[in-house]
């Protein structure tokens, strides 16, 4: 993290400097260079854009789909710029190049600054609300199909006024527009904190910290066309594309990494639900044959002896009328036992597959925390009196709008998660109104996860400690399903583990209000 403060601290100042040592040189650059420059800018920006929009279909998250939105578009713009400010094309465009230049500069700068503001913007609004705050892609793409359509159309249709102000400090006031953005965009990302170790963040910090100083420090100082600043703004605009693409780079390998991972990950589940599979399995076809066989019981035997006696006993027929009877119904009940604990999994497996297609639906309505938490209780009081331990609940009559079935599901999968794994003392089911949302958390006396595999837990096909799993059982289906479930209602799950002290899972649901029905 310290390394990369410094490098966010040396590239600006480092720029700043720079134009400082630089001011006053003469340069002067050409309409060829320009036209050369803003070619390459649009080849870059191209497959910024194509790339990251690849990554957005591989995994949807609303970043990928701004900032591959925002390159694409701005391609298309200095493309444009590249074009109708060359030598061929001015002479057909209503304005000349004193003025055209800069302004179609400007409605690219401002529409990419646009873009990566709304991305973050995008981002806390999906952290906020979960899948439910996704934004669609068709309103990205026609946002950014209007505001390219209009910039064209302009600059062709409408003689534009000099974009230079001698008389002011800095010459090009007009940059200070995708300044703020480019600023505002990088306050938020400093603060999202992502980059602390996100690659691709990273690089993406680096590109608006050199956007914005190539905005506020370079071009709104330049005094004329193909001056210094004017050629190094241009410059740094293609370094500042650059470093979003190598962090694409760094992210899209990282992304083959997990799912090289990801498919031993499936390796490895597939080994584990075949064991699961074959457990309740072999207790059916086991006891399936003794059932079909009942003479050749123990019991059986020794009641057809009793009848056989001569001198019949009633109360003697009855206590091996009784054994058979408990016999056949222990045999029936670890049938069953087994046969619900198969269901289980096929619909857990069921329920991953539904989500995978994107065929998953909730039926939303009022449902009661209270009723809701009860019935749940009461299912496992028997399972952790088996275990002695003490099974408490503490709710306060809140209602929630939420998918009745789909809720018990989640409480059932923590609930039953937390005995399978916690050998003494206590958990505890309790709620909490916090703003628009209520709170349920699920707390243990177990065996805690470490840190490093608490954000891991959740994933498909990730097991915390397989040791542990094998020995308790299960698939680490069930919490993969949690945070889907919770994600669908448009809430957000959370654990807190410390290993041998217990774990806290916590989610949370849209709220209404108390006693709505």
């Amino acid at each position: 993290m310290h390394k990369r403060i410094a490098t966010y601290l040396t590239t600006g100042i480092g720029l700043l400097v720079g134009y400082i040592l630089l001011r006053g040189n003469t340069w002067q650059g050409s309409e060829q260079l320009h036209t050369t420059m803003e070619a390459l800018a649009t080849s870059l920006a191209l497959i910024v854009g194509v790339l990251s929009l690849v990554r957005y279909y591989t995994r949807k998250n609303n970043l990928f789909l701004f900032v591959g939105t925002g390159f694409l578009g701005t391609a298309f713009l200095d493309g444009y710029h590249a074009i109708v400010t060359s030598a061929y094309f001015e002479p057909f465009m209503p304005s000349d190049n004193n003025s055209l230049i800069p302004w179609s500069w400007v409605a690219s700068r401002a529409y990419l600054s646009l873009f990566m503001f709304f991305s973050y913007l995008a981002w806390r609004r999906e952290d906020n609300l979960g899948v439910a705050g996704r934004v669609s892609e068709h309103n990205v793409y026609l946002l950014s199909l209007a505001f390219t359509t209009a910039s064209f159309l302009f600059f062709f249709l409408v003689p534009l006024p000099s974009a230079y102000y001698p008389e002011y400090i800095f010459s090009r006031p007009e940059e200070f527009v995708p300044a703020l953005f480019f600023g505002l965009a990088l306050a938020g990302y400093l603060h999202k904190g992502y980059w602390r170790y996100d690659n691709f963040e990273h690089w993406l910090v680096i590109s608006l910290i050199v956007g914005f100083i190539s905005q506020a420090a370079f071009m709104s100082l330049s005094g004329v066309l193909f001056d210094l600043e004017f050629d190094s703004a241009h410059t740094l605009k293609k370094v500042s594309y650059v470093c979003v693409l190598v962090g694409l780079l760094y992210n899209m390998a990282n992304v083959y990494s997990k799912a090289e991972q990801a498919s031993q990950d499936k390796s490895d589940f597939l080994n584990i639900v075949s064991h699961e599979f074959r457990t309740p399995l072999t207790v059916v076809l086991g006891y399936t044959p003794v059932l079909k066989n009942t003479r050749s019981l123990p019991s059986v035997k020794h009641l057809m002896g009793t009848l056989q006696d001569e001198i019949l006993d009633r109360n003697e027929i009855e206590r091996s009328l009784n054994t058979v009877l408990d016999e056949v119904a222990g045999y029936a009940e670890k049938m069953n036992s087994s046969g619900r604990h198969l269901l289980r999994l096929i619909n857990d497996m069921l329920d991953i597959s539904k989500f995978e297609s994107g065929n998953f639906s909730l039926e939303l309505q009022s449902v009661s925390i209270d009723a809701t938490v009860g019935a749940v209780i009461e299912q496992f009081d028997k399972a952790a009196a088996d275990k002695n331990l003490d099974l408490q609940f503490e709710t306060h009559g809140e209602f929630i709008i939420a998918d009745e079935l789909r809720l018990t599901q989640i409480l059932i999968n923590l609930v039953g998660n937390s005995i399978k794994f916690t050998d003494s003392g206590s958990i505890k089911i309790s709620t909490k109104r916090s703003g628009e949302f209520v709170e349920c958390m699920v707390s243990d006396t177990g065996c805690g996860i470490s840190e490093s595999a608490c954000s891991e837990v959740f994933e498909r096909f990730k097991q915390a400690d397989e040791s542990a799993t094998r020995k308790a059982g299960g698939t680490g289906m069930g919490l993969a399903i949690v945070r889907l479930l919770v994600d669908l209602h448009g809430g957000k799950v959370n654990l807190k583990s410390k290993i041998g002290k217990g774990s806290t899972f916590s989610f949370t649901i849209p709220a209404i209000e108390s006693g709505a029905s």
